[in-house]
């Protein structure tokens, strides 16, 4: 092929390399953060999973938060894509961001609800609470009674679905709203001043505003210990520490639910839901206080728990 060929040839692949991108475009972007271990295989699996349960196409794009999110969510939708699935803090950086009129799954952020957040889709990191409940009904049966204490501006929204939750299972649940870790340390004390029996249980959130991990925490183990109370958390971390029990991601499930919501804004999808508590879930327990608190936990049901603390 002689130079003037090349050049004639060369013009127009770059003449049609817009048309050719576009066509080349996968309809499902996945963004997810570029973290150090062990945060970044828990990101790998959880995009493993959305690209196993998408039925279309998709490409995976490793972001850092530094990185131009506005110019990204343009050349997204000037490619055509169809929705972008965004994990971590990524989720909500794209709704603040990202050009209007191109959707956003958010997946594997804690503080998801915001007036942003309203009109996008998404899976929280936290637990859902029938989930939750059902595992403490079949763990110790006897408790009628849950109280948490919570974080009301974050948290609110996730308490409207535990008290119904609550109320389908028989359980009253007592939710007391903390704006700060001096009024929830003291909601801690009048509530463990008011316990009688062990119908009493007591929900952890995971949220430092409303828990400090190292002064108010290992004082609410050391009184539920010495008062024989069921505590169960959304943190897998405070099940070593001495919580009955807590429910963790399936990495790996929750991108097949991500991937599920990503289809409901492609063509011929049903109506994208908002933002929803984690259903794939995993359960950590701690033998040593299940002993203590003198609940029976044969070797089958031990098969059905993910994580025993302490180690066997």
């Amino acid at each position: 092929m002689n130079r003037p060929v090349r050049a004639v040839l060369a013009a127009l692949v770059l003449a049609l390399w817009p048309a050719l991108a576009l066509a080349q475009a996968a309809p499902v972007a996945i963004l997810y953060p570029d973290v150090r271990e062990p945060y970044r295989s828990v990101f790998a699996k959880i995009v493993e999973g959305i690209q196993a349960g998408l039925k279309v196409p998709s490409d995976k794009y490793m972001v850092e938060e530094t990185d131009d999110i506005a110019a990204l969510g343009t050349r997204l939708r000037d490619e055509q894509v169809k929705v972008v699935v965004a994990l971590g803090r990524l989720g909500m950086l794209a709704i603040r961001k990202f050009p209007p009129g191109l959707p956003v799954v958010m997946g594997a952020v804690l503080v998801v609800h915001s007036p942003e957040s309203a009109a996008y889709s998404g899976i929280a990191l936290t637990p859902d609470p029938e989930v939750l409940f059902d595992w403490l009904k079949s763990l110790v049966a006897p408790v009628k009674r849950v109280t948490v204490i919570y974080n009301q501006g974050r948290d609110e929204w996730m308490m409207v679905r535990a008290r119904e939750a609550a109320k389908r299972r028989g359980l009253a649940l007592n939710t007391l709203p903390a704006g700060n870790i001096r009024e929830a340390a003291n909601l801690y004390r009048d509530f463990f001043g008011q316990i009688k029996d062990n119908s009493e249980a007591l929900w952890l959130p995971q949220d430092n505003s409303t828990l400090d991990e190292t002064a108010l925490l290992p004082a609410v183990l050391k009184e539920a210990w010495e008062k024989n109370l069921v505590v169960f958390s959304n943190n897998p971390e405070h099940v070593k520490k001495g919580v009955l029990f807590s429910l963790y991601p399936d990495n790996e499930g929750l991108g097949h639910s991500l991937a599920a919501l990503a289809q409901e804004w492609l063509p011929g999808g049903g109506k994208p839901p908002g933002i929803l508590p984690l259903k794939d879930l995993l359960i950590a327990v701690n033998s040593r206080t299940a002993e203590h608190l003198g609940l029976r936990i044969s070797s089958q049901d031990k098969r059905k728990f993910n994580l025993i603390f302490p180690s066997p």
